[in-house]
């Protein structure tokens, strides 16, 4: 047990010291474990490694003795705006590691325990100074860290049930040119408190069915400040953000001794990104005018995500995997910025994974395919379109993932 409590503390100081967050579904990280995410993140219904704790604490239950893994999804977007004018502005090319920790314990034959510490949320996106969009968005990165503790209960051979609680902390850091050589930039943090639900239904040997929900989170960003270069202004504001709720289906069918076939869809209350607003004690005439508070409309609508995928027994020590997921973008047309330059997208997924006596590795990877997305008039924030976004943004992203577990 001293062995685990050390695995987590290093994780733990890893995760806050190393982990970027990345191009994702909005700025939603959903792939937090090697085998799901080579299913194409459909694993709700199966639930039955120790990531369980993130897609549906229910499954736990079915996990005997101490369980521990760590794992780690290395992101490579690449996005690419082509201006009306006929230029190309590209993204600067960076890898980005997220990184995630999960234990289980099982107390007694109904309960069992679990600990996750995930990344769930984040966005980097990284512009030229010189970029035809600078004025909107130059560098922009969120990352949050989750600490999801639960506690799951078998009702019954076929029922299990699980709650949780979910304390985020989320960093900010937005950026923009005011002009040339004067850049605006906003340094924020903050924390908020959530809930978490799961529930897996057995309904015979062959099919599994489960539910998982996750409560909105609101962030209060009180330990900010925004700085405006060259001119020497530097101010405390204050914002906050409301994190989304999110609900997921999963069903999980052996058609055979070797083969699971699992399907998921999600659905996100992105709505509740509707506008941002930053307040600061003293003004900023330059960034908001004669006044102290800046609101920017977001809009975000709420989107539907649907993954399927499969699981294959090759031998007693290896597993094949492969999925699909296709995700809807939340932001509208009339609200498209560079720091999120988002669409909706396609993806396909394969993987392996091996096990020899207590150890599992799992290995996967994930091709992101991004719908060009063609802007014309975006208000951005505003209120008055923004002519310099107008183009046809172009992205992708490549994801690779790692985990190791043991059984105890």
């Amino acid at each position: 047990m001293k062995k685990v409590l050390a695995m987590f503390v290093i994780t733990l100081v890893g995760i806050t010291a190393f982990s970027s967050a990345s191009f994702a579904s909005g700025f939603r990280l959903p792939d937090q474990d090697s085998a799901a995410m080579a299913m194409g993140g459909a694993f709700v219904g199966q639930a039955d490694n120790p990531s369980a704790v993130w897609y549906n604490p229910a499954g736990i239950t079915e996990l005997d003795g101490t369980r521990i893994s760590a794992g780690v999804i290395a992101i490579y977007p690449v996005l690419s705006h082509e201006n009306a004018n006929g230029t190309t502005d590209v993204s600067e090319r960076d890898a980005f590691l997220l990184p995630q920790l999960f234990a289980t314990d099982k107390v007694s034959d109904r309960v069992s325990f679990g600990l996750g510490i995930t990344c769930p949320f984040g966005l980097s996106t990284n512009w030229s100074e010189t970029s035809a969009t600078s004025t909107v968005a130059t560098f922009s990165r969120v990352k949050t860290i989750d600490i999801n503790p639960n506690v799951a209960y078998r009702l019954s051979d076929s029922l299990s049930v699980a709650i949780g609680i979910d304390y985020i902390k989320l960093q900010a850091t937005l950026e923009k040119m005011l002009a040339p050589t004067v850049i605006f930039r906003l340094d924020g943090e903050g924390s908020g408190w959530g809930a978490n639900a799961g529930i897996k239904y057995k309904v015979n040997e062959q099919l599994n069915l489960g539910l998982s929900y996750r409560s909105r989170v609101k962030i209060e960003v009180d330990d900010a400040t925004a700085d405006v270069s060259a001119l020497g202004l530097s101010n405390p504001v204050q914002t906050n953000i409301t994190l989304p709720d999110i609900i997921q289906f999963g069903a999980s069918y052996k058609t055979s001794d070797k083969l699971t076939l699992n399907a998921d869809l999600e659905y996100t209350w992105w709505s509740t990104y509707d506008r941002l607003v930053i307040q600061s004690d003293t003004i900023l005439a330059l960034t908001v005018g004669a006044t102290n508070t800046s609101t920017e409309e977001k809009d975000w609508k709420n989107t539907w995500i649907a993954r399927i995928g499969g699981q294959y027994q090759l031998s007693d020590r290896w597993k094949l995997r492969a999925g699909y997921v296709y995700d809807q973008s939340p932001v509208p047309s009339n609200r498209f910025e560079t720091s999120v330059p988002d669409s909706d997208r396609q993806g396909v997924s394969i993987g392996t994974g091996y096990t020899s006596g207590n150890i599992t590795i799992d290995a996967s990877y994930l091709y992101l395919r991004f719908n060009n997305r063609t802007i014309n008039n975006s208000l951005a924030g505003g209120s008055s379109p923004v002519a310099s976004l107008n183009g046809t943004y172009k992205s992708q992203a490549h994801l690779a993932g790692l985990t190791v577990a043991y059984k105890f």
